[in-house]
């Protein structure tokens, strides 16, 4: 009569998990977006008596960083579901949208003067880059935009090249009409723990 083997307990996900790529997207999109929203440029200097300063949001320089922010934030929410191919599209669209909230954001950054003019040409009146303020201050809020683009390139990019090695087959449930469970043996990573544990089941 053979005596039945212990089985192994199933083993954790090695390297950066698909909860850490998850967070590190949610993170670099919630930085960005609080960076965008604030005020960016502020011109002064102006001769009219009424206009005592002129301010210029992220958002308002450019409503594309606030879109990819939000894409960013999104992509991150929606990698706690995706199966294979989708994180990879996930990465993907991710890694773009860091890339485009990078670059808008440096170039208003490094060229604030263009980036003012019409606001400044709508509240004055006045068209031109002569009638511009003679004062105009970046402050540092556009650097925490670049940070959170720089985190959600490294999330996409993590998505990318780890994604397909996460496990697929505790994410069922999320499946309409799919077999409840398959590769019961595979790794698990903190989100099919907690899938596992939400269906009662103990994951151990």
């Amino acid at each position: 009569m053979t005596t039945p083997q212990p089985s192994q307990p199933p083993l954790r996900s090695a390297g950066i998990t698909r909860g850490i790529t998850v967070i590190i997207m949610l993170l670099g999109g919630v930085l960005a977006l609080i960076g965008a929203t604030q005020s960016w440029v502020t011109a002064t200097g102006f001769e009219a008596a009424h206009i005592h300063s002129v301010e210029l949001s992220g958002q308002e320089a450019s409503p594309v960083i606030t879109a990819m922010a939000l894409v960013t934030v999104a992509a991150g929410a929606a990698l706690s579901i995706a199966r294979r191919i989708g994180r990879w599209i996930i990465g993907i669209v991710v890694v773009l949208a860091a890339i485009t909230m990078g670059w808008t954001t440096i170039n208003v950054a490094l060229n604030p003067t263009d980036a003012v003019a019409q606001k400044i040409a709508e509240t004055t009146g006045t068209t031109g880059i002569a009638d511009i303020a003679p004062s105009i201050e970046v402050s540092m809020l556009p650097w925490l935009t670049v940070i959170g683009a720089l985190i959600g390139l490294a999330g996409g990019i993590i998505a990318l090249t780890a994604g397909g090695h996460w496990p697929v087959g505790k994410t069922k449930k999320y499946d309409v009409g799919v077999q409840q469970r398959t590769d019961r043996n595979g790794p698990l990573d903190e989100i099919d723990t907690w899938d596992e544990l939400s269906r009662g089941q103990d994951p151990t």
